[in-house]
């Protein structure tokens, strides 16, 4: 998946002194700003700028979807369809645009062929920015979706200890020493563990830290960084191979942090990319390792379903 810079919009209005030159301009001004949705939520390169207003509704539909089974569908794709029908709901949405075949995001062609869709604008002409094809999804789920809740999305622009900020990863709370797990084969890049007590420094960065290299194939390389993580439970050290569903460690509450939660970071080449894009959902009960040890357990894989009761999807 391509991670794009943010777009800059930007207009420049040379104003005259004649009465005339301004109210010409601004019939011209006005409907532009309509056109890239000046006034509200702007949707722009996968993800969506000025999303404070929808954050809320946004993060309590994750959780009631994902918690029950569903994939990943992201804001910008909710928000093409709510913004042209505010009756609709955030979930309803959300499921419309999930394939229960494979849990995986339809594409968006899909999506406009339902009786409800396909009579809106949006699906008569689709934005090139709404994706439309299928997905590639490489990585196991870095932690137990049903023990955790998400308090923070991908480029989620929020305040945290007075501070606004946008977002570049997705924050999963959860009680201390929850287990971290890892959603590739890789090699562990950096094990960096700082602290070791599990306080808050607002100081601290991402507090205690693993970083994990997940070559995808020859030309594409994913960086997970796990921030946050409570002390001494690393299971990992510097240059260990590890295979998807291995434990790491536990979730805490170590440098810049509100309470225990993982922070989940995806980079490619530097760059921050949509993590939870890349975790393939299909699979409710992905290979997991509690015991992970290198050295004594190497490479030993054995099926785990942390809850059997976990709520499935009709």
């Amino acid at each position: 998946m391509k991670n794009k810079k943010k777009k800059s919009k930007v207009l420049k209005v040379v104003m005259g002194s004649s009465v005339g030159m301004i109210v010409m301009s601004l019939i011209i001004i006005i409907p532009v700003l309509m056109v890239l949705d000046f006034f509200g939520a702007n949707i722009t390169d996968n993800y969506v700028e000025n999303n404070m207003d929808y954050a809320d509704m946004y993060r309590e539909t994750l959780n009631s979807a994902i918690k029950g089974g569903y994939g990943y569908v992201p804001l910008n794709r909710i928000l093409y369809f709510y913004l042209e029908d505010e009756k609709l709901t955030f979930l309803e949405i959300y499921k419309d645009n999930i394939d229960l075949e494979d849990n995986r995001l339809k594409e968006i062609s899909e999506v406009c062929t339902l009786p409800k869709y396909k009579i809106y604008d949006g699906c008569k002409e689709i934005d090139e920015d709404q994706i439309d094809e299928i997905q590639n999804k490489p990585f196991s789920p870095p932690v137990d979706f049903s023990k955790v809740t998400i308090t923070s999305f991908f480029m989620e622009e929020r305040i945290v200890f007075g501070t606004p900020g946008v977002h570049s990863a997705w924050d999963l709370a959860a009680g201390n020493k929850t287990p971290v797990k890892s959603v590739c084969d890789g090699t562990i890049k950096k094990v960096s563990f700082k602290y070791s007590e599990n306080v808050t420094d607002k100081n601290g960065g991402g507090g205690n830290q693993i970083y994990l290299e997940c070559p995808i194939d020859e030309d594409l390389t994913y960086t997970v960084i796990y921030a946050h993580l409570y002390p001494g439970t690393s299971k990992v050290k510097e240059g260990d191979s590890v295979k998807a569903g291995d434990e790491l460690a536990g979730i805490g509450t170590t440098g810049y942090s509100t309470g225990p939660h993982l922070h989940y970071q995806v980079q490619v080449n530097g760059e921050n990319v949509d993590g939870m894009s890349l975790i393939d959902f299909s699979d409710k009960k992905p290979p997991f390792n509690p015991g992970y040890n290198p050295g004594y357990n190497p490479g030993g894989l054995t099926p785990y379903n942390p809850n059997p009761n976990f709520p499935t999807r009709p």
